[in-house]
């Protein structure tokens, strides 16, 4: 109920924005790094949100300022690891050792959980991104818990954590115009539903938009 009513005030406070934001991951920042960037996340099936998925992708690209994200891109983040290099010097770095560690750690914890279902929709926004609200008995948000109390992951998040699927940044700084009317045709839409049998670590590439995600740990959930 209390994830559902996060969804109900994000919803509410994206009709009273005049302007999107520039949402984009790939900022100059984040091509400085060399290496890669390591999260641990739920693959999210396209198919399994077909025809609707690609249909609303098509609403969504006629507005300017929207950049789709691909299939192979979508995804729940469950935890943001960081830039991994050597030596990290900023909270947002994280070393193979480092990285290592909460893989061992994950590895001993999440496979007690068992596997779930996510019913994907409506349709939801922030001021930078477009999404799909999650439902899933809360599962998700545990499985974030988990990881912070086991992995002692030091970093204090900006916002307090809610699954969501990022259907498309913005990418600028653009009049919100009709998007939030466009938006409200697809505010109560199922979308579909999937079940999650395994969470993984994976690692991006910085030197592009949309990289592959390379597995780097799959934590099979046996219950």
């Amino acid at each position: 109920m209390e994830q559902d009513e996060a969804y109900r005030r994000i919803w509410q406070t994206f009709r009273m924005f005049r302007h999107l934001a520039d949402g984009r991951h790939d900022t100059p920042d984040w091509r400085s790094h060399d290496g890669v960037y390591a999260v641990c996340c739920i693959r999210v099936p396209a198919a399994a949100l077909q025809p609707d998925l690609d249909t609303f992708r098509r609403v969504l690209a006629g507005f300017p300022a929207v950049r789709i994200h691909p299939d192979h891109f979508l995804h729940i983040m469950l935890q943001e690891l960081g830039f991994v290099c050597e030596t990290p010097g900023r909270r947002d770095e994280i070393s193979p050792a480092r990285l290592n560690e909460f893989v061992t750690v994950a590895a001993a914890a999440i496979p007690e959980s068992e596997p779930f279902q996510i019913d994907l929709g409506g349709a939801n926004s922030f001021q930078d991104a477009a999404f799909l609200d999650v439902h899933d008995l809360g599962r998700c948000a545990r499985l974030h818990s988990r990881l912070r109390d086991l992995a002692a992951i030091t970093t204090i998040p900006k916002y307090a954590y809610l699954p969501h699927m990022t259907l498309a940044h913005y990418i600028a700084d653009a009049p919100v115009g009709g998007m939030a009317a466009t938006l409200a045709d697809w505010r109560d839409h199922h979308f579909g539903t999937f079940s999650v049998t395994q969470v993984e670590v994976v690692t991006l590439d910085v030197d592009q938009a949309y990289p592959p995600l390379k597995p780097y740990a799959v934590f099979p959930l046996r219950g």
